[in-house]
């Protein structure tokens, strides 16, 4: 299967995306994937179920605690839900990857 383009401006060689796998590389390009953002957005889930349940031990009320151990639950099934969603970008990330590589010449990929 040859996915590269045959253009007469001279861009021959560059493979063709669909109008998804487009949107997936713009969508890839303009996120913030820094240290800090990805700390602080995890932080920010699991802080709340933390400060409950340290609360409720300091305190002694096994309510907060279950609060605190069902939300950590929730969030952990949340978590899962959202990687199988997003196993779908994944696999286009793959077909996208495979159009480049396919377009390097022979031992050029294997740097």
């Amino acid at each position: 299967m040859d996915t590269r383009s045959e253009e007469p401006d001279g861009r021959q060689g560059r493979p063709t995306f669909t109008e998804e796998e487009v949107r997936l590389l713009r969508l890839w390009s303009a996120s913030d994937v820094s240290p800090g953002r990805q700390l602080s957005a995890q932080v920010g889930y699991f802080a709340t179920p933390a400060i409950f349940g340290i609360y409720g031990l300091a305190t002694g009320s096994l309510t907060l605690v279950g609060v605190a151990f069902i939300c950590i639950l929730l969030l952990l099934a949340w978590g899962l839900v959202t990687t199988w969603r997003d196993r779908r970008d994944s696999i286009l990330m793959q077909s996208v990857c495979s159009k480049v590589l396919a377009t390097l010449p022979v031992g050029e990929d294997k740097k």
